[in-house]
């Protein structure tokens, strides 16, 4: 099982589509869980998050490198880690925190979080 770990990962591209907000992370910070075993740290690539109904607040620009802290809510519960892959319907609200300090806040319809193609997960090399 892979987690998505919204701070500390890497957005490389935001765009708005007409009918929602692609969101494409460069490198993802993913926990990789086994059954009875302590999460492993690591990234992977080709990550996005996409959230139909909601419409960038400005040109996206702005809204690139790494994200210093970021959650989601859905459900009436707020969270900071994400299913990899994953998806939900009903109001969802995105709030992404950059490290150059510009702030997205996006209301959508859903949220799906998943791998462009397969799943690649690369342990992390920090000791």
């Amino acid at each position: 099982m892979h987690v998505l770990v919204l701070a500390d990962s890497e957005v490389s591209v935001v765009s708005s589509l007409g009918d929602g907000v692609r969101i494409r992370l460069s490198a993802a910070h993913v926990l990789r869980s086994e059954a009875g075993t302590r999460p492993t740290p690591g990234f992977a690539r080709r990550v996005e998050l996409w959230l139909p109904g909601a419409a960038l607040p400005r040109p996206s620009g702005e809204f690139l490198g790494r994200i210093a802290q970021g959650r989601a809510q859905f459900g009436g519960r707020w969270a900071s880690q994400l299913a990899l892959p994953s998806s939900c319907a009903g109001p969802v609200t995105l709030e992404l925190a950059f490290a150059n300090r510009s702030q997205l806040l996006l209301q959508a319809t859903g949220l799906a979080c998943r791998y462009e193609g397969e799943a690649n997960f690369s342990e992390s090399l920090f000791c």
